[in-house]
């Protein structure tokens, strides 16, 4: 946990929220001080408002990318990326939060079966099968995100985790374009290439 506080507070960018203090209290239990942000998260917004219109949803992607890119241009792979993790800022920017804590509570997480079910929906392929991930699993994650943004909805769902994670690995997939004919042809045909099922095939870097 202090490994990834340090490398999370490491990172300094108006798309990621900052890290003011971190350290241990009298009982052992260590801390992160982040800065608040009252706006709400993205997953608030898409909850009241459904679909985003297209160019918002490109706007606020590209913020993600580029906290992503700053994030990986230091070794920090996020591992948790979901509208849940990207807080919107009072002038309407967004910051991703939860950076490089993902990969210290992924081994608690990932057991606990009512946690998992929230990532469940965002985790890449590599991540369902246990596999190594790297920059495009956040990618991918991104995808998710961006799919949802478009279209209000996610692009696999099941009645269980399992079967979630088992869609993103084996799950045939709908365009946003057609759940959303408003969905310009090349923002869906780059939420496509995001979602694709090997790392190969998306995206080289944020």
């Amino acid at each position: 946990f202090k490994r990834e506080a340090q490398s999370a507070a490491a990172l300094s960018h108006p798309n990621i929220v900052s890290i003011f203090d971190r350290g241990e209290s009298e009982d052992g239990t260590y801390y992160i001080a982040m800065e608040y942000l009252p706006g709400g998260t993205l997953k608030d917004r898409i909850l009241k408002r459904g679909a985003l219109a297209p160019r918002t949803a490109a706007a606020v992607a590209l913020q993600i990318a580029e906290a992503l890119r700053v994030a990986h241009g230091a070794g920090v792979v996020h591992r948790d990326i979901k509208p849940h993790n990207v807080l919107v800022t009072d002038t309407g920017d967004i910051k991703v939060g939860d950076f490089g804590i993902a990969r210290a509570a992924t081994s608690s997480t990932m057991t606990r079966t009512g946690s998992i079910l929230g990532t469940a929906h965002y985790i890449s392929p590599e991540q369902a099968m246990g596999e190594p991930v790297g920059q495009g699993s956040d990618l991918y994650s991104l995808g998710v995100v961006l799919y949802e943004m478009l279209t209000g909805t996610l692009p696999y769902d099941a009645e269980t985790s399992i079967g979630i994670a088992m869609k993103h690995v084996n799950g045939h997939l709908v365009s946003p374009r057609e759940l959303n004919p408003e969905v310009p042809e090349g923002i869906s045909a780059v939420t496509t290439k995001l979602l694709a099922k090997s790392p190969d095939e998306r995206y080289a870097n944020a």
